[in-house]
């Protein structure tokens, strides 16, 4: 099965038949297979009658009736709609199974259904006709199959109810990157065909929803923009998804009501366009709307109600906030009394308001701008409320209560008098004055409502202005930019209500709008094609609209325009304006006769007749804010007011900037003066406070309240100050970076030129403004003007689209749950023409291509030499045996069906890989024939420079034969006697002066180093070998010269050349120890002899001791057990000076130590044995007591004991020592394996103890101290690279070669290469120091019980987390259900959902997963044998104890120390045999081979190899195309923190594996100098082998992803790579102020023994500023170790958008809002 076809589950099938047979049968099923192949594989299976007919029955909870499965259908698809703990195991008792039975048998009255007409696509259908269309629907509803296909078409059917498993996130995977019609029909599969078609046309798309008012066009809106979020989300999960999934609620509430037909009716149109990139991730998107019904807010047919958003309010809103608005109950209200008001739902109002809250938090509205708007909610309400009564004068009108007035002041912030006087005056503006007359009664009823109308209106148009501002992002008006769009057309239900007035003539007339759109590009445009092209086809009919449009919108004679005429005519009235109606249209069929009793017309629509009432046409026609009101609204306090009657938002927003600045620069005034005038009256009070301070440095450290000091210049004034600047500097860098402040500032301020853009696009629609205007000439513009030039508008921008259509119908008239209504089902497939449309389709041809495209695109099937010829295509078709039916070819183009089109590119397919496999033959046989070619002119080379040799061997022979015979003419005893006397005399000589020499050198330089003395004798033996068979070693005091010491036995200098080839092999033995760098035999005399001089020292020196010699602040740790005061072992930095030990303390069974002495003596030492020539250290003598020394309560361990062996090493290391017995001793420490994470590091701090007295005291390097620091600050780089390995095996050995390795490339020319022998013999015996006493340590101590390393992998250890799934909050958009308790998830609650199997439930039942992410658990393939190591599953080779497979882990360790500093270690490839041999071993015994005997090329392949024969790559298939998308985001930061979102989501095996390439990569990259292997370098060659294209069939596929894989991996390498350099820094700024924390614990115990000599053995006395100093030292210790295990995570760092859950704009009225607030 392919990897496309998605994931294959065991499902237990249960027979019921009557022979008997197992109880169930476990079968593999795959996404794709069908009931008709489990069917066929359950009877293979159990061995049943294959002559009989068999039915797949789904059985979903006990006592339920069972649903037959379909031939068809796909048994995995109704599994993952089971509870999740049904996946895996489904036994019988949980009642989720299946069932296989006989067909013909009736089995417990189990009768299966007739369902020949059931089928997923109605043109499958045998006979086309509306009653089998009918049936099928029927049949498919019946069985909750609400969606079925007409090919690319969908038909959806409202069952009234929520059907949560439909909508749960795992159906948006499910449907992701399928063929539309592969799955069963789902409306979120049209969602991702019109996605994918956008990103691979790169094409405009747009999804039209059609269908009558209840139809459930509003909720499938809300499901498509929930899908393609979703899909966007996938890739990169940013605030714009949130805004735009907001933004459905929020409009839902001000723009829906509840209607006769339907309970969640949109009372306006609505067209969503999300704008894409061109790599699929949503970058803005904008909400554009038509024609808003305000008149429901006054009055409304029985039954109905306004809109839902003040019901939320009424019943939702708390105490608080109805005291605060000033609320009363629904039925107080004038504007919402009505006879049938019955709040039965008032739970789930209350539940809707809360959620209304959070969808207005979420595009972006402050608490402040929130309480605005329901503020002005409540004013609209209040303002039915308001009555008129006619006074004793007739011309006055009384207003009241006087409440209600004081109410709506108090809520619009206007003076109540204003108030009044615009309710009951209307204003007249003339050029020479205003003129103020009263109101009737009747005109004053219409001013409120009008007004209440018009501020509802204003306010709905500020909510969609500032939501498309929350959506907006400025590329948008770059025009630069590609942009590609997805539209979701929402427009209106057609509507035949009791009542219809001008709202439901403007609505009917959208609908046949859209009605035309469809009938043109799915009846029109394709026959009109065909007929074109000349193909056979017949023509099918269908009905035209375009009389009704004609008769509405017609410019001079419409409907519209007649209704524009009459409006602008001050006598005219609404019987007027029907009677010219009839005048002209009479005779129109689309106008029916009507009775001349009541003022109505009929219009003839698509969908049937609907009666309009004529009354109120023109009133409605020309609805808008009067000036009355502007003026009042202007008046008020409250800025946001300004905003809903702003006619020009630009020029508000100016003048609001305006202000805010000239008020923002007076108050920085006042303050500036303020804060002079302050400041000059502290000054004398701050001297006072710092002069109260005090100067000491144990105040300064204990005071939390003072400010640090931060001068550094006086650094030996103030020492402790600097380094507490600098610990606590890094610990406020470090805290900031791990928690970064919530962004309090939103991203998306509003300038004015995105104020203006998102203006423009909402202008057509806004509520007209009429404004006081003296010369004004023209009037604002009709409602009917408006909403044409909208719908104009809509439909040039849906005809640069490709359409796909979505056809909704309603079930039932009464809203019932999942009630079938046949004769209201078939009306609407009547009128809807759903009948052509299925002929239409199942006859048509879905694919078509030009000549020119089919050649382009298929060009590797025709014969060379072809042209755009219809011939050539033909003869294609007939050599493929195509059938004639499935294609034809016109004139111009290719027609297909889908059939014919998938043979072609499956065919396609094939050949191209052939082609593949051609070339890459080729390519092979002319690379074997390039080296075949090289290897036969290196073999002739080699043969004829050995014709060459040889001829000259000869030509020596001959020579050397004619001497030889010359000299056989001397006589024989001559020669003899001569050679013996000679011989004798000459090795005598020769021996005494080599050992004299020898013996002057230790006596006259007891400082010189080993090294020298070694390469020396290796030059001097090269001239003649040893001739001791032990050597030689002297005393170094007079006494011990007189010792006898072994001498060479009595043996003739030509008698030692007689076995000439057993001399050559220990002359190879003798230089290979020498260039080894030996060291000293202990069992030497002069060693002895050195312990009782070093003892008589100890004992001579009293308290004047080095500080190293009795510090336990050390590199590597004591071997006794520490103190409870005392100082980690691991301290970087130099040695205190403390109390001296008795020399019988000193040399007792715990007085070894691990380390090399870094005292002032040893750092001159190796400075000298550096720079080879003497200089001698000073000498600083303290005064002696032979009392011993002891610090106040603390008694720290020797750092370096003078025991046998460390002082051996570090005293004088110039003396000569037993070279055989120091190789023995070499070679026996180096074999030993690091096994604990602990020794690395300290390893680690002991060079770097090392490194720091090195450079503290010497002021210039030389050339080898450089390359002696570089090479091992380097080489602690590598060991902190593996402090993160939970057990390492690592041989000193494999280090050492490591350092050389480095030191070699560090070296650079020949001219350096005498440098290299001495840095690493002396690193070397440092090395051998260390290992030495870590032996000792491990011995003396005893064995610890290892501590299980911590997962470092937050997401696996959160505890909401379990069993492998990946929990994060989820926001609800629509409702769905729990997978795991079943129950409902309301919109806008957080739930929590698993971003890689997308299991969704409530946060109180985590604890009930019992089953594993299907997508990220260890899934181990049985069929696999355990002990391969190559070509199976990651999680197989993994543990919870090896996070890294063995094999990756040693071969990645193994190039790390050897290969780092090779040219092209990655670009250049190995011997092929070599590669061969190593991989056998490798594949079943990973300890088995010595990496060492191959070459670093072959050792790297088999790296490649290992990821490359991976059966799922390390970033799996599965999140293949997420990895693409999101390097395809614009901004840089975005892509990275995308790319790491993803990372995350990888199961646990892959992501570890990937975080140690990447790490291996990174140190591979740091050193591009040298192997010139950079991040992009590196991309190139791991792309191909951890981020593979899962789709194998196209082979093109993966060639064009080939730069966006290299680029996904490239940013990975380069993200870590800057995280490397920056936590590298901060290491080595803590071991800076460790050292600077060393240094001054130092300084102060050496005062302590100056200053108090009497008090130094008192032990009881605490020092609180040590111990402050130590906790600090423990602390940064701590923290490298932290940073340092941390080197390789891949955890994705923390950014403002995680912290800030899209805040959106600053609303203007927080800029208004100063003009109160300043105020």
């Amino acid at each position: 099965m392919s990897s496309t076809d998605g994931e294959a589950r065991v499902v237990q099938i249960y027979p019921r038949l009557s022979q008997d047979t197992a109880t169930y049968c476990p079968l593999q099923v795959g996404a794709v297979d069908t009931a008709r192949t489990v069917i066929h594989n359950a009877v293979v299976t159990l061995g049943l009658d294959a002559t009989k007919t068999y039915s797949l029955l789904e059985v979903r909870r006990a006592g339920r009736e069972e649903t037959l499965l379909e031939a068809g259908e796909r048994p995995l698809e109704r599994v993952m709609l089971w509870p999740p703990r049904a996946h895996r195991w489904h036994p019988q008792c949980n009642g989720y199974y299946f069932i296989l039975q006989d067909q013909h048998a009736n089995n417990g009255g189990h009768q299966a259904e007739n369902s020949s007409l059931c089928h997923d696509d109605l043109c499958n259908l045998q006979t086309v006709t509306e009653e089998n269309i009918l049936e099928a629907l029927r049949q498919r509803f019946n069985r909750l199959k609400i969606y079925t296909y007409a090919r690319n078409i969908l038909i959806a059917i409202n069952p009234n109810k929520f059907l949560p498993l439909y909508y749960n996130p795992n159906y948006v995977k499910m449907y992701e990157k399928q063929p539309l019609g592969k799955l069963s029909p789902h409306i979120f599969a049209v969602a991702d065909s019109a996605l994918r078609a956008m990103l691979s046309r790169q094409v405009n798309q747009c999804i039209v929803l059609s269908g009558e008012s209840g139809s459930g066009k509003t909720e499938s809106c809300s499901y498509l923009v929930h899908c393609l979020t979703s899909l966007s989300q996938k890739t990169y999960s940013g605030g714009l998804e949130r805004t735009v999934l907001g933004a459905g609620p929020v409009l839902e509430a001000f723009g829906n009501a509840k209607t006769a037909e339907n309970n969640n009716s949109s009372r306006f149109g609505k067209f969503i366009q999300l704008n894409y990139l061109e790599s699929g991730v949503i970058r803005g998107a904008v909400i554009e709307k038509y024609l808003l019904e305000k008149f429901r807010l006054v009055s409304r047919d029985p039954g109905e109600r306004s809109y839902h958003v003040f019901y939320y309010l009424l019943v939702g809103a708390s105490k608080e906030e109805q005291q605060q608005f000033h609320l009363l109950k629904p039925q107080d209200y004038v504007y919402l009394q009505q006879e049938d008001l019955h709040l039965d739902d008032v739970e789930k109002l209350g539940r809707e308001y809360k959620r209304l809250h959070q969808a207005m938090e979420m595009v972006g509205f402050l608490a402040s701008t929130k309480n605005h708007i329901f503020s002005i909610l409540s004013a609209i309400l209040l303002l039915g409320n308001v009555t008129y009564t006619q006074s004793e004068d007739a011309e006055v009108l009384d207003v009241g209560p006087a409440e209600v007035l004081s109410t709506l002041s108090n809520l619009l912030k206007v003076k109540t008098e204003v108030l009044v006087k615009t309710l009951v005056k209307r204003r007249v503006v003339t050029a020479g004055a205003a003129v103020l007359s009263q109101y009737t009664l009747q005109e004053a009823t219409a001013v409120r409502d009008s007004m209440a109308r018009s501020l509802y209106g204003a306010l709905f148009d500020w909510i969609i202005l500032h939501i498309n501002h929350a959506m907006f992002n400025r590329r948008d008006m770059e025009e630069s930019v590609p942009c590609l769009s997805i539209g979701v057309l929402d427009m209106f239900g057609f509507e035949n209500l009791r009542t219809n007035s001008f709202e439901q003539l403007c609505i009917n007339f959208s609908i046949e709008k859209v009605q035309c759109y469809i009938n043109r590009h799915v009846f029109h445009l394709e026959q009109e094609d065909y007929v074109s092209e000349g193909i056979a086809w017949r023509t099918i009919n269908y009905t035209d609209n375009s009389r009704c449009i004609r008769l509405i919108s017609e410019e001079s004679t419409g409907l519209f325009a007649l209704l524009d005429e009459e409006s602008n005519l001050p006598q005219a009235t609404d019987e007027t304006l029907l009677d010219k109606l009839k005048q002209r249209h009479g005779d129109n069929p689309s106008v029916l006769p009507s009775s001349h009793r009541e003022p109505t017309f009929i219009i003839q629509h698509f969908a049937g007749r609907v009666k309009y009432h004529i009354k109120g046409f023109r009133q409605k026609n020309t609805e808008h804010i009067r000036p009355e009101v502007i003026s009042l609204l202007r008046s008020s306090e409250r800025a946001f007011v300004h905003h809903l009657v702003a006619s020009s938002p630009e020029a508000l927003f100016r003048w609001g900037v305006l202000r805010a600045t000239i008020r923002i620069l007076t108050v920085f005034k006042k303050l500036g003066r303020q804060r002079a005038e302050s400041i000059s009256g502290r000054r004398g009070s701050r001297k006072a406070f710092f002069e109260k301070r005090g100067s000491t440095a144990v105040g300064r450290l204990s005071s939390n309240s003072l400010p640090l000091d931060f001068s550094f210049d006086r650094s030996d004034e103030h020492p402790l100050d600097v380094f507490e600047d600098i610990f606590v500097n890094y610990e406020k860098r470090k805290k900031n970076r791990g928690s970064r402040r919530k962004q309090l500032i939103p991203k998306n301020l509003v300038d004015l030129h995105s104020l203006r853009h998102i203006v423009g696009l909402t202008a057509h629609d806004r509520t007209s403004k009429f404004i006081f205007h003296p010369h004004r000439s023209t009037k604002p513009p009709t409602v009917s003007t408006q909403f044409q030039t909208s719908l104009g508008k809509l439909m040039e921008s849906m005809e640069k689209a490709e359409p796909f259509f979505i056809f909704c119908l309603r079930s039932n008239n009464g809203k019932k749950d999942l009630h079938f209504d046949a004769e209201l089902v078939l009306q609407q497939i009547k009128y809807q023409g759903l009948l052509q449309m299925v002929r239409l389709k199942k006859s048509g041809f879905s694919a078509k291509y030009t000549f020119k495209e089919f050649v382009e695109q298929f060009r590797m099937l025709l014969p060379k030499g072809a042209t755009m010829r219809p011939e050539h295509i033909t003869e294609l078709f007939e050599k493929m045996k195509l059938d004639r039916t499935n294609y034809q070819i016109g004139k111009t183009k290719v027609f297909l069906k889908e059939k014919a089109r998938q043979l072609l590119q499956d065919k396609y397919n094939k050949e191209v890989m052939h082609h593949i496999i051609v070339l890459q033959r080729w390519f092979r046989a002319s690379l074997l024939r390039m080296h075949f070619l090289q290897k036969k002119d290196a073999t002739m080379l080699i043969q004829r420079n050995w014709r060459e040799f040889y001829e000259n061997q000869n030509r020596a022979a001959t020579v050397i034969q004619t001497a030889w015979k010359s000299s056989l003419k001397k006589s024989k005893h001559q020669r003899e006697k001569e050679s013996n006397g000679s011989e004798n005399r000459l090795g005598r000589d020769s021996l005494t002066k080599k050992e004299l020499t020898r013996q002057q050198k230790v006596e006259l330089s007891p400082n010189r180093t080993q090294q020298r003395s070694g390469s020396r004798e290796k030059r001097e033996g090269r001239g003649s070998p040893p001739p001791l068979t032990r050597p030689l070693s002297l005393p170094l005091d007079p006494k011990a010269k007189e010792e006898p010491c072994p001498g060479p036995p009595k043996a003739s200098s030509l008698q030692r050349y007689t076995d000439v080839e057993a001399f050559k092999e220990k002359a190879e033995k003798w230089r290979e120890r020498l260039s080894e760098g030996e060291r000293t035999d202990e069992s030497s005399p002069e060693v002895q002899r050195r312990h009782g001089v070093r003892k008589n020292e100890f004992q001579h020196k009293g308290k004047s001791v080095s500080v190293d010699e009795l510090s336990k602040v050390s590199s590597s740790g004591s071997d006794s057990s520490p103190s409870t005061n005392e100082i980690p072992a691991e301290t970087d930095g130099s040695s205190f000076s403390c109390q001296s030990r008795s020399c019988d303390e000193d040399l007792g069974p715990h007085g070894s130590n691990n380390s090399q002495l870094t005292t002032p003596e040893k750092i001159w030492f190796l400075s000298k044995f550096l720079r080879k020539r003497p200089k001698y250290p000073p000498v600083n003598d303290c005064p002696s007591s032979k009392a011993a020394l002891t610090l106040a309560n603390y008694t720290p361990q020797p750092y370096n004991r003078p025991t046998q062996e460390t002082e051996r090493v570090g005293r004088n290391p110039t003396i000569r020592i037993s070279r055989a017995t120091r190789a023995l001793q070499c070679n026996t420490s180096l074999e030993r394996e690091i096994t604990d994470p602990n020794e690395l590091r300290k390893l680690d701090e002991f060079l770097g103890n090392q490194v720091n007295e090195l450079q503290s005291r010497m002021k210039k390097l030389s050339p080898t101290e450089s390359v002696f620091l570089t090479a091992t600050m380097q080489f602690r780089e590598t060991i902190k690279g593996m402090y993160s390995v939970q057990k390492p095996q690592i041989g000193y050995k494999d280090l050492m070669k490591g350092y050389e390795n480095q030191v070699n490339t560090l070296a650079g020319s020949k001219d350096k290469k005498t440098e290299v022998s001495l840095v690493v013999n002396l690193f070397q015996s440092m090395l051998d120091g260390f290992i030495r006493g870590e032996l000792k340590r491990v011995e003396s101590e005893p064995v610890k019980a290892t501590k299980a390393t911590k997962n470092r992998r937050k997401k696996a250890a959160c505890p909401n987390s379990p069993l492998d799934h990946l929990f994060s909050t989820y926001q609800v958009n629509i409702m769905q259900s729990c997978d795991l308790c079943g129950s409902y998830i309301w919109g806008m609650e957080k739930a929590y959902m698993c971003s890689a199997c997308k299991l969704i439930c409530h946060k109180n039942c985590l604890n009930k997963i019992i089953t594993d992410c299907s997508t990220r658990c260890d899934r181990k393939d049985d069929s696999v044998p355990g002990s391969l190591h190559f070509g199976v599953q990651v999680c197989v080779l993994t543990s919870k104890a090896n996070p890294v497979p063995k094999v990756v882990e040693l071969l990645l360790i193994h190039v790390e120390l050897n290969g780092l500093y090779t040219e092209g270690i990655y670009r250049k490839s190995g011997s092929t045999c070599r590669a061969r041999e190593l991989h056998q071993i490798l594949e079943t015994d990973p300890d088995g081979p010595c990496l060492d005997n191959y070459s670093i090329h072959t050792v790297t392949g088999l790296v490649k190899r290992w990821l490359r024969e991976l059966p799922d790559p390390l970033m799996t298939f599965s999140l293949y195309s997420d990895f693409l998308h999101a390097v395809e985001l614009p901004e840089k930061a975005e892509r990275i923190r995308a790319i790491y979102q993803k990372v995350e989501e990888l199961p646990p095996a892959n992501y570890s594996t990937l975080e140690r390439l990447i790490f291996h990569l990174v140190r591979v990259a740091k050193e591009e100098e040298h192997n010139k292997m950079s991040p992009s370098s590196l991309a190139i060659v791991f792309a191909p082998c951890v981020l593979r294209s899962p789709d194998v069939n196209d082979p093109f596929l993966g060639m064009k992803d080939v730069s966006k894989t290299t680029m996904c991996v490239e940013i990975l390498i380069s993200e870590q790579f800057r995280r490397y350099n920056e936590k590298m820094q901060n290491i080595q700024q803590l071991e800076y102020a460790e050292a600077l924390a060393v240094s001054q614990l130092k300084l102060r115990r050496q005062n302590t023994l100056i200053e108090k000599p009497s008090e130094l053995d008192v032990a009881d006395h605490s020092d609180e500023l040590e111990r402050t100093l130590i906790d600090r030292i423990k602390s940064i210790k701590q923290e490298k170790v932290d940073l340092a295990c941390g080197l390789p995570d891949l955890e994705r760092e923390q950014s403002d958008n995680d912290n800030l859950d899209s805040l959106s704009l600053m609303s203007s009225d927080s800029l208004g809002s100063l003009d109160s607030e300043g105020q």
